[in-house]
């Protein structure tokens, strides 16, 4: 008899109350709602989080397309003598590249950095507003070599490794040869 009676009182509080809820109904609405909030807030962040890297990734790619642009063109002015119209250098200027492109008004960066082959820099605010904070670091190095692995030729070969550091990211980005012999400038001693 007591479980009769219970069971119609719960099941009296759970009947709507005229044109309205019950108890039950509305605990189950909040809870749905509630979800579905929650829901719609974590995949909003997820698309804004996916938006920053892919802002951040442009703009990195950007600012190091600046810089090799930059270099390239110093390196089209690398012993280009402007009264003659033609260029002028010396055997030993084509055998060992890494002093001419150390020597580059665009190579030094005004980094902290000690050492001439490796130069970083933090790109600033008004490159683009997705490195505000200086929370990007972007480290270039110079590495030389040989045309083939034969150390009795010279070292005119020069390759740029670019490497990209945020957050706990460190990643290699980007490598470049560059060498005098791309505009025909140097004689092949052979």
């Amino acid at each position: 008899m007591k479980k009769k009676r219970i069971l119609r009182l719960l099941f009296e509080k759970s009947k709507p109350l005229e044109n309205g809820f019950g108890l039950v109904d509305a605990i189950l609405s909040l809870t749905l709602l509630a979800g579905i909030i929650t829901y719609g807030v974590y995949f909003s962040s997820l698309r804004l989080s996916t938006v920053h890297s892919s802002n951040l990734i442009r703009s990195i790619n950007k600012e190091i397309e600046r810089d090799i642009e930059r270099l390239k063109l110093d390196l089209w002015s690398l012993f280009y003598n402007k009264d003659e119209g033609k260029y002028e250098f010396s055997d030993y200027e084509c055998s060992d590249i890494a002093l001419n492109i150390i020597n580059l008004p665009s190579w030094n960066t005004q980094s902290n950095s000690t050492e001439q082959l490796s130069q970083s820099w933090r790109p600033g605010e008004e490159r683009s507003k997705v490195f505000s904070g200086n929370k990007v670091l972007i480290t270039r190095e110079l590495l030389v070599s040989s045309p083939v692995n034969d150390q009795n030729l010279n070292t005119s070969i020069g390759t740029l490794n670019y490497r990209v550091e945020w957050g706990l990211e460190n990643k290699h980005w980007l490598s470049i040869d560059l060498g005098a012999e791309a505009h025909s400038w140097c004689k092949q001693n052979i």
